[in-house]
């Protein structure tokens, strides 16, 4: 199997999982839910789209980067990356230790911390990719530059 194939067939199904998770909380939580007004989770398609749409926005970002930025600047952008889903689960693990979402039930839980998991691992794959990738030398490969004295 091609590895850019079984690596976007990875990240469809931990997608989906993740969108089955957060569209399932419990009772709590799904009061939680209306209240509260996150009605781009409130049901499985509509939290399908959701997680879709931030893992493909992420992967255009991580693919510009990637293709259209100097190594240095990508590097850059990459780690920026890195701190700021970091920092989202970091916030996410700390917010669900509350009492108040403690109770919203497990699979929302763990759904709630999957998505900013997703987005360090393809961060983290592309910075990695990106430090594997060679420099491209300016004098490609066979010319030999010499000095032609003209007098």
């Amino acid at each position: 199997m091609n590895k850019k194939l079984s690596s976007v067939l990875l990240l469809f199904v931990l997608s989906v999982t993740d969108a089955y998770l957060l569209a399932h909380p419990n009772l709590i939580g799904k009061l939680g839910i209306l209240i509260y007004k996150h009605s781009y989770i409130q049901t499985f398609p509509r939290a399908l789209g959701t997680v879709l749409l931030v893992v493909a926005f992420s992967i255009l970002i991580s693919e510009a980067l990637f293709r259209f930025v100097d190594k240095k600047k990508a590097a850059i952008g990459y780690i920026a990356l890195l701190l700021i889903s970091a920092f989202w689960l970091v916030y996410v693990y700390s917010m669900f230790s509350s009492f108040a979402y403690r109770i919203t039930g497990k699979s929302f839980i763990y759904g709630a911390h999957l998505l900013p998991v997703i987005l360090t691992g393809l961060f983290g794959r592309y910075f990695v990719k990106l430090q594997l990738r060679p420099v491209l030398n300016s004098n490609p490969v066979g010319i030999v530059e010499t000095k032609n004295d003209v007098s």
